[in-house]
């Protein structure tokens, strides 16, 4: 993964091959723009997956709970479920 800048007038005439990179080597392009006014250019992969990380953590609540999470797996506190446990746990809601 890599991060390049390009300024406005090179990404108008490079505009496919640097969408065709940013989706396949999973880059991000930064197009600098005059006033400081860039835009980064990422995949709808990386997009998507940005937006579920700042929904997981957009509440106190949700950060909590994930960083319990962190630390029973970092203690060792947790217990692997077959599937078929996991099958039958999910019967009894």
């Amino acid at each position: 993964m890599a991060t390049t800048a390009t300024n406005i007038s090179e990404a108008r005439k490079n505009l496919k091959k640097l969408t065709d990179d940013v989706v396949d080597y999973d880059d991000q392009v930064i197009i600098t723009k005059p006033k400081n006014r860039n835009v980064v250019i990422m995949s709808e992969k990386e997009y998507q997956s940005w937006k579920e990380t700042m929904y997981l953590l957009g509440t106190e609540a949700n950060r909590k709970n994930l960083d319990e999470s962190i630390g029973q797996l970092n203690n060792s506190k947790i217990k692997t479920l077959s599937k078929e446990e996991w099958d039958k746990l999910s019967d009894e809601d």
